[in-house]
């Protein structure tokens, strides 16, 4: 009987364990699966509540020098890179001279739109000399925008 006494808890500290690694794996496949119906369904994330982007050092109207760096804040949101599933993850992405962009798709890459999948907070750009406008999109782990779309002021600067 003392021996039982001993060995219960143990039991009982096991089937604890158990349980949580089996809700572990149910969460992962929960989240794997809703990842792979938005993929192919092409659904945009609920944006994260109060979750805002916003750009650092650069304000409207500022002229600046190449290379231009710009910083990516980010409030109320996590930097993750693309991939990364999350509820309140993403990376960012700086329009450049007001770029069309289709918000129920990913977005493309290219010269206007760059994306920072690695989940870069800052870049340096090189622009031509003159007036350009940059914006911040902050989008969900397939390149997709968050619904609301969660986008900075859009400032214009000029290059020297």
């Amino acid at each position: 009987m003392k021996h039982l006494l001993l060995v219960l808890p143990l039991l009982l500290v096991s089937t604890a364990q158990a349980q949580d690694w089996k809700k572990s794996i149910k969460d992962a496949a929960k989240v794997q699966a809703q990842g792979k119906l938005e993929s192919s369904l092409g659904l945009a994330k609920v944006a994260p509540a109060g979750a805002a982007v916003y750009i650092i050092n650069l304000k409207n109207g500022d002229t600046v020098s190449n290379p231009v760096l710009v910083q990516f804040g980010l409030k109320n949101a996590g930097v993750a890179p693309a991939g990364t599933q999350g509820d309140t993850t993403g990376h960012h992405h700086i329009l450049i001279d007001d770029p069309t962009v289709d918000f129920t798709v990913a977005l493309p890459a290219t010269e206007q739109i760059k994306h920072f999948g690695g989940g870069q907070t800052e870049t340096s750009l090189t622009l031509k000399p003159g007036k350009h406008t940059l914006q911040l999109l902050f989008a969900d782990w397939k390149h997709q925008s968050f619904n609301p779309a969660i986008l900075s002021e859009k400032i214009t600067i000029t290059v020297k």
